[in-house]
């Protein structure tokens, strides 16, 4: 079998290879209270005794974990930082992806992705479109132009919007790049 045939394949099973995938494990994320990691017997990591609730979205018919802001919730979360993969094309934008939904519809409520890379940098995220009922993805774009090379770090933290009436739930998180060609 040729190069090029093995190549098409891989492309047909695993999808597009120019695209680099960066799970965000919103498990290990951190509480945040102004600069300071929420002091908690936790140590500061979500759980069924903090907020956000770290909790599964349903024992009996869905083992699946989701972190849930109680309706008027606006508590920061911070996730580990991210090494900047050395296969990253820094003249590409990054996106951060997230799988959310809130579980009434009293407010229009969204989360503001904050992003900064390295150390010393401009906040350079922005607020998700307005996050509905139905589970959905929603993506927030990181301008080519903020993106650095690599080796460096990206900090994300995610504050959600008033939402007095709705608690906001978090599925799933990722990051998604171009790789070099």
């Amino acid at each position: 079998m040729s190069k090029q045939v093995q190549t098409i394949r891989m492309i047909e099973q695993y999808g597009n290879l120019k695209v680099g995938l960066i799970p965000l494990d919103f498990a290990n994320a951190v509480i945040i209270a102004a600069n300071v990691v929420q002091n908690t017997t936790e140590g500061g990591r979500p759980d069924g005794n903090t907020a956000p609730i770290l909790q599964r979205i349903n024992s009996a018919t869905d083992k699946a974990l989701r972190l849930t802001w109680a309706a008027g919730s606006q508590v920061e979360l911070q996730f580990p930082a991210v090494a900047l993969p050395p296969d990253l094309d820094d003249a590409a934008p990054m996106e951060v992806h997230l799988i959310c939904a809130k579980d009434a519809n009293a407010n229009t409520v969204n989360i503001d992705v904050q992003a900064f890379f390295g150390v010393g940098d401009t906040e350079c995220g922005a607020a998700t479109p307005t996050i509905a009922q139905a589970r959905a993805e929603y993506v927030v774009t990181l301008a080519a132009a903020d993106v650095p090379a690599a080796p460096e770090v990206l900090n994300l933290a995610l504050v959600p919007g008033a939402h007095a009436g709705d608690a906001l739930y978090l599925d799933a998180a990722w990051i998604e790049y171009a790789r070099k060609a």
